[in-house]
């Protein structure tokens, strides 16, 4: 039987990126995103309605019409390119305090008692991960995601998955076991595994 031993302290930051990358949580940032783009785009055609008529009507000089099109349509795209920045920072800054805030209710929750490290076993005969003093088996449609940081495990659909991470930096014998499980990772066909630049 051949097992690799991962003990380590749970952080903040751990969950943090595991939240981050969750394949659900990347799917609202990019519908997010879109929403925020066409929000921007309606209010873009409104402004530039809007200033046209004004142009057209209230101006007692006659401006040559390339100046009558292109002046309204600059201050309407001006005015909803600055909604869109001021609507994604504010939707960015939502996003990462809903993710530290969830992130720390994740540790809390699995954080051994008396701050003691985690355990995460993998057992390459049973193609499982066991999980805490519990040994809670993990193994069947895992999704990971390596960072420059963390290995990021994601298993099953959606919001519901289950998920845990093991850090990539430690000692040397831990960082040899982290080596063989991404070696592993990688050539297993029935893992989805993908790099992440950070």
């Amino acid at each position: 039987m051949q097992e690799k031993t991962f003990t380590f302290k749970l952080s903040h930051d751990g969950y943090y990126e595991l939240l981050k990358y969750m394949p659900y949580f990347r799917k609202v940032y990019l519908f997010g995103n879109i929403g925020l783009f066409v929000i921007s785009t309606v209010f873009f055609l409104y402004w530039n309605h809007e200033f046209q008529e004004s142009a057209s009507t209230s101006s007692p000089v006659m401006f040559a019409y390339v100046l009558q099109v292109m002046v309204p349509a600059l201050w309407a795209f001006g005015l909803s390119l600055v909604l869109h920045l001021v609507l994604y920072f504010y939707f960015r800054f939502r996003i990462h305090a809903f993710l530290k805030q969830s992130a720390r209710r994740l540790k809390e929750k699995y954080q051994p008692a008396n701050n003691e490290e985690y355990k995460i076993v993998f057992d390459q005969d049973q193609n499982a991960f066991l999980l805490g003093n519990r040994q809670h088996r993990i193994g069947q449609n895992l999704k990971v995601v390596s960072t420059s940081r963390h290995l990021l495990f994601y298993d099953g659909d959606e919001q519901s998955q289950e998920k845990f991470y093991i850090p990539k930096h430690g000692n040397q014998g831990y960082q040899e076991s982290v080596a063989y499980i991404t070696d592993y990772l990688v050539m297993s066909y029935e893992v989805q595994y993908k790099e992440e630049k950070d």
